[in-house]
């Protein structure tokens, strides 16, 4: 018997949940300049309340639109063009799974989220005593009305945009997809040796955040394979229905000894992606065993980015693969069933209801197998496949043991609640003492023997994770490094680390994080102002150049062709930095037009012909353009990565075709010089591109609007850097942090068109690598008050 389950039955027994007899207590809200709420309460439900109350003040349509998005109900509001996103949204999660992690959750925990819910909730009721001044003017344009939150809610905004998104990356479809077209193309050998060059299972020369002398394991036995390389039905142009949603990140944290002034440095720019609203939140939270500042993506219930009274914490994606694919053989009599253990089992199976604005409600079938959701079938084929997600049913583990990892005031501890943390997010440490530390976070799976992670399994039980790995060897960290400082911009944690699994991301030799490192390790010591200024640099830096423009050098100094020369003398003296200093709307240096062209060139010269249909998901250069922004910054593609590891002679296979390093290179200087004056006509040394210009978009990351369209901003121009910066400056007479936050922390629109004081405030402040204070003590939050509100509840 099929049971009927809507959103709104369970968020009804949701709202049952929260706990209504309590004696009433106040809560103190003080906004600071820039309109950051520090919350004041004597206990977590009151500090979870004014949390909650001030974020429906000023992102209240953002959050709903995100409910939605993470839950499946965008339809409801948004009519049938978003129904196909709201089935795909559905299995992801199991509402029964998350309604019971509520449930068996204690008191104090529970209260962080009916606290939170109660507080919007409260916001809601004095929306609806005022509407015409208090009704955000989104709802009004789209003509609809939030509804009161839940526990439930509160939580699945983490679920949804964290575990769903960091911790869900998988494309060992479109690996498969990818390797079928290369094996129609070359054979089942030279397939399997070039998809291993874009994408290896292991190597040995990627740069790593922790020092090798401070943690590594043993490299990989064997690699040899008995994955589902081979997967029947997957075409390239079925399986790539969707875009890949990326997300990178960056973090360096310096300890006492380069350090002028001692103490430690913690600099944090995560890569969401650039909206409108900001994707963070900034909020102070200050009550009993509680005293914490910073910001966080979406409101969450933790702070994610900031510090206590003794530690400061980070965090950026690791990457690493903690998601399979289980390809579960369906009964030819029953397509319900699978096989698992020998014997046909049922598929676990629900019907949700899906409300449709505009069109008739849809009763939708989401399928589970013991691996996990079902996120594709194949009826033809008779397959399921299913992804297995490490984290799947402990959603709630890693969201609290991040909040916990903010409450305590030392490594030991701190290091306690990172191990629980299931997902694979890189955390960063630093305290008052100049300590500096790692942990690279996930629960990752012992797989099978042969289990090639990079494609689907079978999941007739053979091929069963064997447990968990234990933490000593599976997740990279430490304790003050050798180095005196950790820098990572999503590259590999540590020695002997297996690669992910992503056909548009890999580790090897070249690697962004190097400038990062070369930046820290070129200088004795830093100040705060020079720890700073690393953004700015890293944000305008050409992060390819250093592996190409010394085989450039070499290629064309010895040309014969004058062209040639003359384009390598220019690349030679530029200093690899792509700026337009002068506000034209191009950049100022020719060199950036002639080295871009020229990898465009390159890639489409050596990959073109070896990757064939597979060739357009690797076609991209990764630089931004004046047509195309990138989504979450610029990163050396797996393409490009294949390139240097097959110029610089290290590859398996020969994709130069019988060529020399130097005549590829050559060949695409000159394809690139020919270009350039067939599309420009002009002197090298007077050609300029366009800058590309950075939209704030008013879509959030899953492509579901959370603003008006007439909110875009754009920036003057893309820099390679965080959603938002901060800095914090830990030592043990203050802590002192900055942080921004674009474009500001509000998004309240009033109903006739009036933006909230602080809805664009940081904006330019964030272009121009300026940067406010983020309060901390008592005595600065009041000397910077602008506002004060004590509720009672």
């Amino acid at each position: 018997m099929k049971k009927i389950i809507t959103i709104a039955t369970l968020l009804v027994l949701a709202a049952c949940t929260v706990n209504t007899a309590r004696n009433p207590n106040y809560v103190r809200i003080v906004r600071d300049d820039y309109g950051t709420p520090h919350i004041y309460a004597d206990d977590t439900f009151g500090l979870y309340y004014g949390y909650g109350y001030s974020i429906a003040q000023d992102r209240l349509f953002q959050m709903e639109m995100s409910r939605r998005s993470t839950q499946g109900t965008v339809a409801e509001v948004l009519g049938p063009e978003h129904l196909d996103y709201d089935k795909n949204t559905r299995a992801l999660f199991d509402p029964a799974s998350i309604q019971r992690q509520l449930n068996e959750l204690k008191q104090n925990d529970l209260d962080v989220f009916e606290g939170y819910a109660a507080g919007v909730n409260s916001w809601l009721n004095e929306i609806y005593k005022s509407p015409d001044t208090l009704m955000p003017k989104q709802f009004i344009d789209l003509d609809f009305s939030p509804a009161d939150w839940t526990a439930y809610d509160v939580a699945m905004i983490f679920i949804g945009t964290m575990n769903n998104r960091y911790g869900d990356y998988n494309t060992e479809l479109e690996n498969a997809a990818i390797l079928a077209a290369l094996e129609k193309q070359h054979g089942r050998q030279a397939a399997l040796d070039l998809f291993d060059l874009l994408n290896p299972r292991f190597t040995d020369n990627a740069p790593t955040t922790i020092p090798r002398a401070d943690w590594s394991r043993r490299a990989p036995d064997s690699l040899a394979s008995a994955g589902m390389s081979e997967v029947p039905g997957l075409e390239l142009e079925n399986v790539f229905a969707a875009p890949v949603t990326s997300g990178f990140s960056n973090c360096y944290v310096i300890g006492r000894d380069k350090l002028v002034d001692g103490g430690s440095i913690l600099i944090n720019g995560p890569q969401f992606g650039w909206f409108s609203p900001s994707y963070v939140y900034s909020v102070g939270m200050h009550g009993p065993g509680i005293d914490v500042v910073g910001n966080t993506p979406f409101g969450y219930p933790m702070v994610m980015f900031g510090h206590n009274k003794t530690i400061s914490w980070g965090s950026t994606w690791g990457a690493s693969d903690i998601v399979d694919i289980f390809a579960e053989q369906l009964n030819p009599a029953n397509p319900e069933q699978y096989l698992y253990d020998g014997d046909y089992v049922d598929l676990e199976h629900r019907v949700e209801r899906i409300k449709v604005r505009n069109g008739e409600d849809v009763d939708h079938e989401v399928y589970r197998s013991v691996h996990g959701p079902i996120i594709r079938l194949d009826h033809d084929a008779r397959v399921a496949y299913a992804k297995h997600r490490s984290w799947d049913g402990g959603e709630l583990d890693t969201l609290l043991a991040w909040l916990y990892a903010t409450w305590v005031p030392d490594w030991e501890q701190w290091k306690v609640e990172a191990e629980k943390s299931a997902i694979n997010v890189n955390m960063y440490f630093a305290d008052v003492d100049g300590n500096i530390g790692y942990f690279h976070g996930g629960q990752f799976p012992q797989r099978a023997a042969g289990h090639d992670n990079r494609f689907p399994v079978k999941g007739d039980g053979t091929m069963d994770w064997q447990g968990r790995q234990s933490v000593q060897l599976a997740n990279p960290h430490v304790l003050n490094p050798v180095s005196d400082f950790l820098a990572n911009w999503n590259n590999k944690p540590g020695h002997g680390v297996m690669n992910p699994d992503f056909f548009f991301y890999s580790w090897s030799a070249a690697d962004r994080v190097e400038f990062l490192q070369q930046e820290l390790s070129g200088k004795d010591k830093f100040t705060a102002d020079e720890a700073w200024a690393v953004i700015k640099s890293s944000s305008y830096a050409d992060i390819y150049a250093r592996y190409f423009l010394p085989l450039i050098e070499v290629a064309a100094s010895s040309s014969d062709n004058a062209r040639l020369r003359e384009a390598n003398d220019i690349l030679q003296a530029w200093n690899r930095s792509s700026r337009d200093g002068d506000a034209d709307g191009f950049y100022d240096e020719a060199a950036t037009a002639i080295f871009r062209t020229f990898i465009g060139a390159l890639n489409e010269r050596v990959l073109s012909d070896d990757l064939g249909a597979a060739y357009p998901y690797f076609a991209a250069s990764g630089y931004p353009t004046a047509d195309v922004p990138t989504g979450a910054g610029t990163n050396i593609p797996a393409g490009l990565k294949a390139i240097v590891e097959a110029l610089e002679g290290r590859a398996k296979i020969d994709i130069l075709n019988g060529e020399s390093a130097n005549d590829v290179v050559e060949a695409a200087l000159r394809d690139a010089v020919r270009q350039l004056t067939e599309e420009k006509g002009q002197a090298l040394a007077e050609l300029r591109l366009p800058v590309a210009k950075r939209p704030f978009s008013t879509r959030n990351f899953l492509g579901i609007p959370q603003a008006g369209e007439d909110e875009l901003m754009v920036a003057p121009m893309e820099q390679n850097r965080g959603t938002e910066n901060n800095m914090i400056v830990m030592q043990r007479d203050a802590i002192v942090a900055w942080e921004v936050t674009p474009p500001g922390q509000s998004a309240f629109i009033s109903p006739d068109g009036t933006k909230g004081a602080h809805y664009d405030d940081q904006f330019e402040m964030y272009y121009r690598f300026d940067r406010k204070r983020v309060w901390f003590y008592a005595d600065e939050v009041e000397a910077n008050k602008q506002s004060e509100v004590t509720l009672h509840y």
